[in-house]
């Protein structure tokens, strides 16, 4: 498809097509992880396996805690440069969001080898496991991608940022499989899965590059006023990239704090089990998470002119997210005990209840896909945060309650309780952003009728 197509579309015929695009290398990597993840689980056995789950929720909690949203800051104050023809600004901005990728990898690395030696003995791990657990970290932080991901999306490339984006599961998938082969201990599969993470982000990165050169023809520049110079250019983009950061380091709690939790009070084999459920739960985030990052570039651009077209994109995307989490619960109902048995075998049938609630958590946090990045989109990042952190807050003290009361499904309600809370949270500060910018806009529409 031609750029003069693309931008003959409407914004949620866009949203829909990159969704698509995402969805793409989003379900090919669903496939291929699924796969690498039952290599995984069946060579190891369940007790190994506990513990590769978590050195790789760790790992992975690591990576997300330090990494900026970089990509959103991009694509917020790169539309409106690119929008104006201000290709210098532009150069300036990818130039800030990289060097803030850099020094949340140096950040984190620290982090991950603090951390091991803080809480490496209160999941059992001997030393030659905290030692794998603290390397692993370190590498996977050399996989931040926030700026080239940005370049890609604000230049309406999801096609290539999707084909990027397969050489992940792909090189996981090639490496879980020599791992195999071999009959490697958990050393192997991690080493796997941190080239897996170095070899997309050069791809990534490579993509990028020749997608500016190809657009800019040599106009994108980051000569000019460095640091200093972004800030004054780009108002309030050092707010607007902690308040993204603090919200994306929020969502770990959802992804890898439940595992590690499970894994502190029961044991490595539940963590394990609650690993392989929340990998098959996650096969509905794979659309959330591609109808998220495709309205996001799509929203920034509306929110430039007004509020309306926005309030319909996100009623347009809420409705059909609602129906995509219904079936995708029948469909766990029907084939979950299935699934189970394909991926980790028989051993992993008792996560078959935890399995269910996780899917209708994600589904309940499906419906509310379009609203952070709306409200993202009219440079309200701060009410996104204060609700993750509200939410997260209840959410901790919850988790840690209902594990030990319940055991394992107890970790799956609280998770329940919090995908609700979240969306509603919300959803109430988008009906009064929207309540508010309406306002405004009426009372500029009578203040230019008098004039």
């Amino acid at each position: 498809m031609t750029i003069k197509a693309r931008q003959g579309e409407g914004p949620v015929k866009r949203a829909i097509r990159n969704a698509g695009w995402l969805l793409a290398g989003k379900g090919v990597g669903g496939i291929f992880s699924l796969v690498y993840l039952a290599l995984a689980a069946r060579s190891l056995g369940a007790e190994p396996f506990g513990v590769f789950a978590l050195i790789l929720s760790y790992g992975q909690a690591v990576s997300n805690l330090a990494q900026f949203q970089s990509w959103q800051t991009l694509v917020r104050y790169g539309a409106v440069h690119v929008a104006a023809g201000q290709h210098d600004k532009l150069g300036r901005v990818i130039c800030f969001t990289a060097l803030l990728d850099l020094g949340a990898a140096s950040t984190g690395a620290v982090l991950g080898v603090a951390g091991v030696y803080l809480i490496g003995a209160q999941f059992g791990w001997s030393d030659s496991e905290q030692t794998l657990a603290m390397l692993f970290s370190i590498s996977l932080l050399f996989g931040l991608r926030g700026t080239p991901t940005g370049i890609l999306r604000l230049f309406d490339r999801f096609d290539l940022a999707a084909y990027a984006e397969t050489v992940l599961p792909a090189m996981r998938l090639a490496g879980a499989l020599v791992a195999w082969m071999t009959g490697a201990s958990i050393l192997g599969y991690l080493v796997a899965w941190s080239l897996a993470e170095l070899v997309t982000t050069a791809a990534i990165w490579w993509a990028s590059l020749r997608e500016v050169s190809r657009r800019s023809t040599g106009r994108v520049s980051a000569k000019g006023p460095r640091l200093r110079g972004v800030v004054q250019e780009n108002p309030d983009i050092w707010k607007f990239a902690w308040a993204t950061n603090f919200t994306t380091s929020l969502s770990l709690v959802w992804k890898q704090f439940p595992v590690l939790a499970v894994g502190w009070a029961l044991d490595s084999v539940a963590a394990g089990g609650l690993k392989i459920a929340t990998q098959l739960a996650g096969a509905l985030h794979k659309p959330t998470l591609a109808l998220a990052r495709s309205v996001y570039p799509e929203l920034a651009k509306l929110a430039v002119t007004g509020h309306e077209e926005v309030r319909q994109v996100v009623a347009r995307a809420t409705v059909a997210a609602g129906l995509a989490g219904l079936l995708a619960v029948g469909i766990i109902v029907a084939f979950g005990q299935f699934a189970l048995q394909l991926v980790g075998g028989d051993a992993y049938l008792f996560v078959y209840s935890v399995l269910i609630v996780l899917t209708i958590a994600a589904a309940f946090e499906l419906c509310g896909v379009a609203i952070e990045p709306a409200l993202v989109a009219f440079g309200r990042p701060g009410r996104v945060l204060m609700v993750r952190m509200i939410v997260a807050a209840i959410y901790v003290a919850l988790l840690i309650w209902m594990v030990q009361a319940l055991g394992l499904i107890g970790a799956a309600w609280a998770t329940v309780c919090s995908s609700v809370m979240l969306v509603a949270g919300l959803y109430a500060v988008f009906r009064r952003e929207v309540g508010v910018s309406s306002n405004r806009t009426a009372m500029t529409d009578r203040t230019d009728s008098v004039s």
